[in-house]
């Protein structure tokens, strides 16, 4: 036995199942053009590729991979909710998000409001779009599209760590209706628009996303650090 495999003797048939399984996964979103991810360049898909199997490298060096895994897991599902909230409702809505149209939080409304809602949330975006807000629902969508795929990842990767789907499931959808209804308030706040939550559900919704991202830390430096290591792949 070598001294490599005394020092972590187990890591190594979990890692390379990940590493499988995420590479399948990423192949497969890519070789599908219903979802938009599939239209993506080479350049872009392969950029993709290289920020994930980044991502997994980095999970492997941390002292608790799940949770590694559970941060970046709150971080995609952030940046999926920001963008999803106006997807609630539309043709573009996928199983997932008609599943959080039932959520107390979150209405499918929203698109009828994208207009008056853009000025404040999309103000660079209106500005270039054309009267069918066009450049708008384009960048909803792509934002939308590559925080799914890379949250889509995480779920896969929490799946094996836990060796439980359901756990993962429920893990990922509670995130989800949390951080879509908290995105859906600050929205309708920020915009003037009616709350669907009162005062104190509103404010819990704010302490609950808090102690989130005082789990998760910095996005910024997060995806700093993931983008500097794909870059040596």
């Amino acid at each position: 036995m070598t001294n490599t495999q005394c020092e972590n003797p187990k890591s190594y048939p979990i890692e390379e199942a990940i590493r499988s399984a995420v590479s399948n996964h990423l192949y497969e979103a890519f070789v599908m053009n219903d979802d938009g991810i599939g239209n993506l360049d080479k350049w872009t898909q392969s950029r993709i590729r290289n920020e994930n199997m980044a991502k997994l490298a980095l999970l492997f060096e941390a002292d608790d991979a799940a949770e590694h895994c559970y941060q970046n897991l709150i971080r995609e599902i952030d940046t999926e909710a920001e963008n999803g909230i106006y997807l609630v409702g539309t043709d573009m809505q996928n199983d997932e998000l008609r599943s959080l149209g039932d959520d107390q939080g979150v209405s499918g409304l929203l698109r009828f409001q994208i207009r008056s809602v853009a000025e404040s949330m999309y103000a660079d975006e209106l500005a270039h779009s054309t009267d069918d807000l066009d450049l708008v629902w384009v960048t909803i969508q792509a934002r939308y599209n590559r925080a799914r795929l890379d949250a889509s990842v995480s779920e896969l990767v929490m799946r094996h760590l836990l060796d439980n789907a359901d756990a993962s499931e429920d893990m990922t959808n509670a995130l989800r209706a949390l951080l879509y209804s908290f995105h859906e308030d600050l929205v309708r706040r920020v915009c003037d628009l009616p709350s669907l939550l009162d005062e104190r559900e509103s404010r819990d919704l704010l302490v609950m996303v808090l102690e989130l991202e005082k789990r998760c830390g910095s996005y910024d430096d997060r995806i700093s650090v993931i983008q500097k290591r794909a870059e040596s792949l």
